[in-house]
């Protein structure tokens, strides 16, 4: 017999722009066991499954969310290896694995310290620093297990990584991380790199409202420069950082009008853009 709690909610805690949606399905993962079901679950009711994790880059475009939503609350964990090596939990948030690092003089994705997502997250959108640092998060993977198919699998990061800000798991929600075996260089500090980094956010980010960081992850800044400060309703584009939208809306209507505006204007232009974001509807 099923053990799966799926409820009909009213939210604004799943996304971090904080706004308010009705979710017709939400569930949560503790297990591979309850994936299996979710999937034929959804299979069965021909619904779209979408798994989340803090929420960090997620935009849900509809007032009423009927797709199957999916929280990761897989068991966390951060388990030692030989040779300064970690397996970490997918649900595992990115600080905590930071903290462990600072705490045991290890070298890791510091710049991410200012990014309020899970391992699993951080893996699926190839996570890291702007293109022109060629920095990301699996500078330090070894490999990543997910769950595909009713199957555990294992890959090492030459089979994942596709592009910037880009892996096989991106936007794919037919596939689960759930764990990954890191590598670390032991190193001496002078200063702590998570407070260093936190200080470059608040002079640097905008965080004055609700927001989920970086809107496209290829776009014409020269283009982009030009919405600075730009207001639909009660969201915005950052006058203080480039490519970034605040709300202190309820909806997500002025948000996705603001997204298909610089589109538009993309589109006109002849130039490539691409959403960092992941839209849910």
């Amino acid at each position: 017999m099923s053990n799966l709690k799926i409820k009909s909610i009213t939210s604004n805690s799943l996304s971090h722009y904080r706004t308010r949606h009705h979710f017709e399905r939400l569930g949560e993962i503790t297990s591979i066991d309850d994936l299996r079901e979710y999937c034929n679950l959804a299979k069965e009711n021909k619904v779209n499954i979408y798994i989340i994790g803090n929420g960090s880059n997620t935009l849900f475009v509809r007032k009423n969310v009927q797709s199957l939503i999916l929280k990761n609350k897989l068991p966390k964990y951060i388990n030692p290896l030989a040779e300064n090596r970690l397996e970490v939990s997918s649900s595992t948030s990115v600080m905590e694995v930071l903290k462990y690092c600072y705490q045991n003089s290890m070298n890791s994705f510091y710049y991410l310290a200012s990014v309020p997502a899970t391992i699993g997250g951080a893996l699926a959108m190839n996570a890291g620093r702007g293109r022109q640092y060629g920095c990301t998060v699996y500078d330090f993977v070894e490999s990543v297990t997910f769950f595909e198919d009713g199957c555990i699998k294992t890959l090492d990061k030459s089979q994942i990584v596709q592009d910037y800000r880009q892996t096989i798991f991106t936007g794919m929600h037919s596939k689960l991380i759930l764990s990954a075996v890191f590598q670390f260089e032991r190193v001496e500090f002078t200063e702590n790199p998570i407070i260093s980094r936190q200080l470059w956010a608040k002079e640097h980010q905008d965080n004055i409202a609700p927001n989920c960081g970086t809107v496209f992850k290829t776009a014409n800044y020269t283009i982009l420069q030009k919405f600075r400060g730009m207001l639909i309703g009660k969201a915005m584009f950052s006058s203080k950082t480039s490519n970034w939208i605040l709300t202190k809306s309820e909806t997500s209507y002025s948000i996705v009008l603001l997204i298909k505006i610089v589109k538009m204007l993309h589109f006109l232009s002849g130039q490539k853009i691409e959403l960092e974001l992941i839209e849910i509807d």
